[in-house]
């Protein structure tokens, strides 16, 4: 019962890690489906502010920024000259962030969202030069908002030309000036994350509630296996008592019946006080006797069998060469067991092989009423019955098939239980090796 126990607790155990990972896994597709959606929710609101802003950005603000260019030059032309203070460059950032504060902030409503934007030059190449004008990881803000980003995403990118040409009196010069400008705009939800977990949390919990049935239940499943476990401890200490009470009237009456003076009265008294002692016996594991079998004992054996069964129809067949491993009284038991079962469970017809070779196979079939193929794993344990209405008129303690299987296993041999349409076969296989 405890290896049975072992094994319930570990198949739980290990499929309780799998239903934890499996609500986890379904969790956390939930928790990206759900960012997934929030963050195209987002990315709506953002295009619409942006489309909104684009209203303010025209042309002559793009000439406007060429014409800020202008004014870093300190008596050489814009195009051996960097621009180191991009930041400074561009003073309507102000203006545009608070337009882009208020149409934001409109544009959200109450939807609960805390998005950040920004738009921004990354990139201002002289194309007469071929020299980038920006400071690297430096870019000029046309505006965003006050709260900054960690993870932008992109809106959309874009770039444009600015090709400007003048004459320079005090140097006889044409200035020719040809700009490329790339800009980008960004977004990003910043508190997607509660606004998953809003989502999420109460599935969250009906997952934690699962999973904490499940262990609830049982575990109150073990504390009953284990309160099952003492009873039926009990049950077999209890047995164990009335088979060593039985030893001594058994004794008694062996004495009796030495004494009876009927021959075939003490024959059947002798054969069924002998069944009483192979049944102690079965109970406490006593040992055979060290007799190994002979054909003559096999036939005289089922000789017997059939006096005691004479209302079943027997058939005998023995093929035998040489024994060198059964012991007579093993073979005897395995025997009285199974016709005994056989007897007790409506059987009119017993068929029995015998083959004695270099296998030792013994095969009992009957036409009884069976064994359900859903209890053939548990027949063989010790002080187990079927329970179906069909065995409740029979009586036994279920040791029979036990022993039987002790007995088996002790000579490293094989059972087979074969349930038919009407009746059982049990075919028994022994090494016939010394």
């Amino acid at each position: 019962m405890n290896r049975k126990r072992n094994i319930t607790i570990t198949l739980f155990t290990f499929s309780l890690i799998i239903l934890v990972v499996l609500q986890g896994y379904y969790i956390y597709n939930s928790y990206r489906l759900q960012e997934r959606d929030l963050t195209v929710q987002a990315r709506a609101i953002a295009d619409k502010t942006l489309e909104t802003m684009e209203k303010y950005e025209t042309d002559t603000n793009e000439e406007k920024l060429v014409g800020d260019f202008e004014r870093l030059k300190t008596g050489i032309t814009i195009q051996k000259e960097k621009i180191t203070n991009p930041e400074r460059i561009y003073n309507s950032e102000k203006l545009y962030n608070k337009k882009l504060e208020k149409i934001l902030k409109e544009n959200i409503g109450n939807t609960g969202f805390e998005i950040a934007m920004k738009s921004e030059i990354y990139s201002i190449l002289d194309e007469v030069q071929k020299m980038e004008l920006l400071p690297a990881g430096r870019s000029l803000v046309l505006y965003q908002t006050v709260k900054k980003m960690s993870k932008p995403l992109v809106i959309n990118e874009g770039k444009w030309s600015s090709r400007q040409s003048k004459q320079n009196t005090d140097l006889k010069l044409d200035e020719k000036n040809y700009y490329l400008v790339k800009s980008k705009s960004t977004f990003q939800l910043l508190n997607v994350k509660f606004l998953v977990l809003k989502k999420i949390i109460p599935l969250i919990i009906i997952s934690l509630l699962i999973i904490i049935l499940i262990i609830i239940l049982f575990r109150n499943s073990i504390k009953n296996l284990s309160r099952q476990e003492k009873k039926i401890s009990q049950l077999h200490t209890t047995i164990d008592s009335i088979a060593h009470e039985l030893n001594t009237p058994i004794t008694t009456l062996k004495f009796s019946v030495a004494q009876s003076s009927d021959s075939e009265t003490k024959a059947l008294l002798e054969r069924q006080i002998k069944r009483l002692e192979n049944i102690v016996s079965s109970i406490h594991n006593s040992d055979s006797d060290d007799v190994l079998i002979e054909k003559k004992e096999i036939e005289n054996y089922f000789s017997e069998v059939k006096k005691s069964f004479n209302k079943i129809d027997f058939k005998i067949k023995i093929e035998f060469i040489e024994n060198k491993l059964l012991l007579q009284n093993d073979f005897k038991q395995i025997m009285d067991n199974l016709i005994d079962n056989s007897s007790k469970y409506g059987a009119k017809e017993i068929e029995v092989f015998i083959k004695v070779n270099k296998l030792i196979e013994m095969e009992v079939s009957d036409d009884g009423i069976g064994i359900p193929k859903d209890e053939k794993q548990n027949i063989f344990d010790k002080y187990y019955r079927i329970t179906r209405d069909e065995n409740l008129h029979v009586n036994g303690l279920g040791v029979g098939l036990f022993l039987v299987k002790t007995i088996v296993d002790k000579y490293k041999g094989d059972i087979e239980v074969n349930p038919k349409k009407k009746g059982v076969s049990f075919k028994i296989t022994i090494p016939n090796e010394a």
